[in-house]
């Protein structure tokens, strides 16, 4: 199991907190680190507010990076990226920051394509919030480590207009 390294004023958010729907996909990306390093990377999930890459050696929570996902046409689609939470060795947790209602758009467009590719109709708003759950405590004892992780990654992939 791994292990996620965070700050202590991290928050646990529940399902209910959650701003986007998140996809859990395998979509090709380049990362372009602070020191010009080009790396190649795979999103294993991703939202209009964020995503999860695989794992980066060089890239720590706090920096800020570009990141670059292949448009359906070929092009490529450049994003501001702020890393939020490594998982050591699994992957990096990020947030798409100043992000444009066009470039969020242009997100769902890769969404919806990698959906088609593999055959799976997008039958979900990206733009929509995702259900509650009625009866949630709102702030559940988690336990398990992979529900720690899920915990994290919802933080992740919502947009908090605040950071």
């Amino acid at each position: 199991m791994s292990s996620a390294s965070f700050g202590s004023s991290c928050t646990q958010m529940s399902i209910n907190q959650r701003q986007h729907v998140r996809f859990s996909l395998d979509i090709p990306a380049i990362i372009y680190t602070k020191y010009g390093e080009k790396q190649h990377t795979i999103l294993q999930q991703i939202s209009i507010g964020g995503g999860f890459t695989g794992w980066e050696e060089n890239i720590y929570i706090g920096d800020e990076f570009r990141m670059e996902i292949e448009l359906p046409n070929k092009n490529y689609l450049p994003l501001a990226c702020k890393a939020l939470y490594r998982f050591e060795h699994t992957g990096i947790g990020v947030k798409f920051i100043d992000i444009s209602k066009f470039e969020q758009e242009l997100i769902t467009k890769i969404i919806a394509h990698k959906l088609e590719v593999e055959g799976v109709p997008l039958q979900i708003d990206p733009f929509t919030l995702p259900p509650t759950f009625v009866g949630d405590d709102p702030s559940p004892r988690i336990t398990d480590i992979r529900q720690k992780r899920d915990a994290l990654l919802q933080k992740i992939m919502s947009v908090d207009e605040g950071m």
